[in-house]
């Protein structure tokens, strides 16, 4: 067979004479050599730089890991018959072998080591170097290598695919010719396959890591012998502990009161508190938790742990019901000494950590400057919560203000709810209305000033805040301190900064800069229109008595735009009131007023939107808007018009 094989390869070279019993796979790789202008005398193997080895080393680094276990196994098996193990990556460069003593000196000479290029283009065809141009496996006996040099070896090889079915490399069995055996070819195929298949298992695994650690929350797992054997990086920041520390969390004692046993493994059932204190080291954690049973087949083999850090929670719950400040400083429209000397004081009093009592009427803009101030403040990324003290029912306040522990009344959440100053925790809390807080609470809210910590109703553990304090009112407390309604000793922990905010007929000099800011915004709200004051209505505004403030302003400034004609508001009448409970405002639907006006222009023209338009003094396509924004009937539109 080798003469053979010899006899063909001599004709090729020399004579350009294929034989007819030449392999194909050979054949082609022989054309592929001569086409590269291959030197079929030579056949070393060339050595990458290091720079090269080592970005390929990093690159193929899994691959090792996976296949070097397989190439000692294989190793034991072929040893005895003089064969070396290697492994390529996709260009033939060698990145890992085993090398039979007896072939040592034979590596050497040939190049045949770590870093060595053995693509077709470098050493002629070879099993790896046909192999990875072929993409399949091939075995390359003796004078079936087109460089002469690799006459008396013999190589089989396999490429490896990762999941993609993308070439990441080769392995390769080399022996001496005169050792060829059949299923050496096997051997290497079936080595291919199994690191093909490992590979993939270990992507999968990387994969699921990468997702294991990408969420947000903690990720825990427990084998049926309550023992954790896996977690996310979350995890340990979460329970504030090493991961050696996570591995000894004894399960039994930590969730003694959740009875995983019965719950988990006997009735395969989820656990769930949105609102738990867990005790680990003596280490409190606050969070959400979430239990769920590892069932194969009808067993349950472990359970997965969701742990969601209280905090995060907070932050959640406060992004998506509104706890935010809107307003800034910028925000307050004034040309005023007065109030331009009040933010001057207020933006300084921002950068402190004081609790801040606003005083002022109603309608000034008390909420305004607590929002400011928190925006100001180093707290402004964290939550804003209002609190309107007079509309929380007294029975419920102090679960509101302080939260409550799972089972503490009749009616309570599960797991318990954490009142609004944990919700706050990081941010503000803005206690509006103050003076209605009733009296039994005023001690209870004391402490809780007092101490920055919190006990939730039913609970035995103090929890800590982090909360900045703002309070408002338009009652003059030292007055209810006097009447027994108000704890003088809340009153002044309340007030160690105290902001007074004026009345706007104190400031005369505002009242139309703020109509006016209130006009451009109905403007702009409303497209095309582009109303304006006529100098009757802006004498009639700066001399009304404005006893409902800047919400009264801003009131009659849109009562004023629906109501009046044409583009200048002129012939409006401002009642005087002798104290801000205007009933005719606070239960006048505004846009009512603007729905009705254009259903009465429909009706007079016919259903015609365009003179509609016109007689309201507005765009075809505005109308059209606020047809649609109304819901307006333009069939029974018809019929009044009939």
């Amino acid at each position: 067979m080798f003469n053979k094989l010899k006899e063909n390869w001599e004709k090729f070279v020399r004579g350009h004479e294929v034989s007819k019993d030449i392999r194909p796979e050979i054949l082609s790789s022989w054309y592929r050599c001569e086409k590269m202008k291959v030197d079929f005398e030579f056949g070393k193997g060339t050595k990458v730089t290091d720079k090269v080895l080592a970005e390929s080393l990093n690159k193929r680094k899994d691959l090792i890991e996976v296949a070097r276990p397989i190439m000692e196994n294989v190793f034991e098996i072929v040893k005895d018959t003089s064969y070396s193990v290697v492994l390529t990556d996709e260009k033939g460069i060698i990145i890992d072998l085993i090398i039979n003593q007896v072939l040592e000196e034979n590596h050497k000479k040939l190049n045949f080591v770590l870093g060595s290029l053995w693509d077709e283009k470098s050493v002629g065809n070879n099993a790896i170097g046909s192999c990875l141009a072929m993409n399949k496996p091939i075995q390359v006996i003796g004078a079936e290598h087109y460089c002469e040099y690799h006459h008396r070896w013999t190589c089989s090889a396999a490429p490896i695919h990762n999941s993609k079915g993308e070439l990441i490399g080769c392995f390769d069995l080399s022996g001496r010719a005169e050792d060829v055996q059949a299923h050496t070819y096997g051997i290497a195929v079936s080595s291919a396959n199994s690191i093909e298949k490992q590979f993939t298992i270990l992507e999968s695994y990387k994969l699921m890591d990468t997702t294991f650690d990408s969420i947000l929350d903690g990720l825990m797992i427990m084998n049926s012998e309550m023992k954790i054997y896996k977690f996310n990086h979350q995890i340990p920041e979460i329970f504030k502990l090493g991961e050696t520390e996570i591995y000894n969390i004894n399960i039994m004692e930590v969730f003694k009161d959740f009875n995983i046993v019965s719950n988990i493994f006997n009735n395969k059932q989820k656990i769930k508190y949105s609102d738990i204190t867990l005790v680990i080291n003596d280490k409190k954690i606050e969070c959400s938790l979430t239990i769920s049973p590892i069932i194969l087949g009808d067993d349950v083999i472990g359970a997965v742990f969701l742990v969601r850090e209280a905090k995060q929670i907070r932050k959640e719950i406060s992004k998506l019901a509104g706890f935010k400040a809107n307003y800034t400083f910028d925000s307050i429209v004034t040309v005023s000494s007065k109030m331009e000397e009040l933010i001057k004081t207020a933006k300084k009093i921002s950068k402190t950590n004081c609790s801040v009592l606003i005083e002022g009427e109603s309608g000034v803009g008390k909420e305004l400057y607590a929002q400011s101030i928190h925006n100001e403040s180093f707290r402004r990324n964290g939550p804003f919560i209002a609190i309107n003290c007079s509309a929380i029912p007294k029975e419920l306040f102090e679960s509101e203000l302080f939260g409550y522990e799972s089972g503490s009344f009749t009616g309570a959440m599960k797991g318990g709810r954490p009142g609004k100053f944990e919700l706050a925790r990081g941010g503000t809390i803005f206690l509006d209305e103050i003076g209605e807080i009733p009296l039994d609470i005023q001690p209870k809210l004391l402490r809780v000033l007092d101490d920055n910590k919190i006990v939730r109703i039913g609970g035995t553990f103090e929890r800590d805040l982090d909360v900045r304090v703002i309070a408002a009112t338009n009652r003059n407390l030292l007055d209810e301190i006097r009447d027994g309604s108000f704890r003088q000793d809340l009153y002044y922990r309340l007030n160690v900064i105290n902001l007074r905010i004026p009345p706007i007929r104190d400031r005369k000099e505002d009242i139309l800069e703020l109509a006016k800011y209130f006009l451009n915004e109905l403007n702009k709200e409303n497209e095309e229109i582009n109303k304006t004051f006529g100098h009757s209505f802006e004498d009639k505004l700066t001399r009304h008595e404005w006893v409902g403030n800047v919400r009264e302003l801003k009131n009659i400034i849109q009562r004023a735009y629906y109501m009046s004609e044409g583009e200048v508001i002129n012939n409006i009448v401002l009642s005087k009131q002798s104290g801000y409970v205007n009933k005719e405002l606070t239960s006048f639907n505004l846009k009512e007023i603007e729905k009705d006006r254009i259903i009465q222009a429909l009706s007079v023209n016919n259903r015609n939107a365009a003179k509609a338009a016109q007689d309201l003094n507005i765009s075809k396509a505005t109308i059209y808007r606020k047809i649609k924004l109304y819901s307006i009937d333009l069939d029974k539109i018809e019929k009044l018009a009939q």
